[in-house]
């Protein structure tokens, strides 16, 4: 039951009732984002935040698109950080999670082209990467990065960091 947000799925019981199989720590993040977007008092179709995913891996931004259209955002897509700046030239998204590693411009260099710029320095970057050892994770630091996570990433773990990067950005335009 991927559209029931909060509804992981279903199970049968022993005497055959069908009983939902619930996301408490969804349900509980719930009623506190949506107080919030009800502050901002944007219209239902403009509230939806907008997240731009950067992976050179089809299969990798098929799943996170898949993921976080399920989890009630808006979702565009990149190949790599040129795509990712046209994208974000064309319209700004809320945040980018982006991958360390990619052809052309990699993320690093993506963020901090985006720290460079007037128009993209305060965009909310989450990088999600195969690599987890400390460099990495310096060099992330350095260029701009707000969160990094690693792949194969916790489904809890990644909305949990998307939000925790979001509100604050919806507290202050509230």
């Amino acid at each position: 039951l991927p559209q029931v947000r909060g509804v992981l799925g279903a199970a049968i019981l022993g005497d055959g009732t069908v009983a939902p199989v619930l996301d408490l720590a969804g349900l509980m993040r719930a009623p506190v984002i949506a107080a919030t977007l009800a502050e901002t008092a944007i219209d239902t179709a403009a509230e939806l935040a907008e997240i731009l995913v950067v992976d050179d891996s089809l299969s990798m931004r098929r799943a996170l698109s898949q993921f976080l259209q399920d989890s009630g955002f808006r979702v565009r897509l990149a190949r790599d950080g040129i795509e990712a700046i046209r994208a974000v030239e064309e319209r700004h998204p809320d945040l980018l999670i982006v991958d360390l590693e990619m052809p052309r411009m990699n993320g690093l260099e993506l963020t901090a082209h985006l720290r460079g710029r007037e128009d993209s320095r305060h965009l909310p970057v989450i990088m999600l990467t195969s690599r987890s050892m400390q460099k990495h994770r310096t060099q992330a630091d350095l260029a701009g990065v707000n969160a990094y996570l690693t792949k194969p990433f916790q489904e809890a773990e990644l909305l949990e960091t998307v939000e925790g990067v979001l509100l604050p950005l919806t507290a202050r335009t509230a």
